[in-house]
């Protein structure tokens, strides 16, 4: 028969080895339902990018902050538009836009953002871009905001 120590040590080296597949297996899902989900993350660097390309062709381009309208007036980037995603008519709301244009989407740290450039994807739209890290990150790189709505 196996010792306690022997038999407590190959209990926790099974456990690490289904914890590592599981957090491999979740991280490969997440990746790909973000590739064939319609919509990309982008660092603050390829989204201020972003922005650049559309500069000669603003209509095409919409900049959309979907915190809240009391964050939102706090402080945006410039141009953007709000759509606040936990207020619940989001979904509804977003089904009215133009799909042929393209969104960048962003909120405080790219949670909201993520989830709303989810649903965007899943109402059909193609051309969807999460900030990843939000305004935060954005702020932090030395990049401009604006008050006011």
């Amino acid at each position: 028969m196996w010792s306690s120590t022997l038999r407590t040590g190959f209990v926790i080296l099974v456990l690490v080895i289904v914890l590592v597949a599981c957090s491999g297996c979740s991280a490969v899902q997440s990746a790909s339902s973000n590739e064939t989900g319609g919509f990309s993350d982008l660092t603050v660097e390829q989204f201020k990018q972003k922005i650049e390309e559309y500069r000669d062709r603003p209509s095409d381009l919409v900049i959309l902050d979907v915190r809240t309208p009391t964050e939102f007036e706090r402080e945006r980037l410039r141009d953007a538009v709000n759509l606040d995603v936990s207020a619940g008519v989001f979904k509804d709301r977003a089904a009215r836009l133009d799909r042929d244009r393209t969104y960048l989407v962003y909120c405080q740290i790219g949670t909201r953002s993520a989830h709303a450039a989810a649903i965007m994807a899943d109402l059909g739209f193609t051309k969807v871009y999460n900030m990843k890290g939000g305004i935060v990150k954005w702020k932090e790189a030395g990049n401009p905001t604006v008050r006011g709505a």
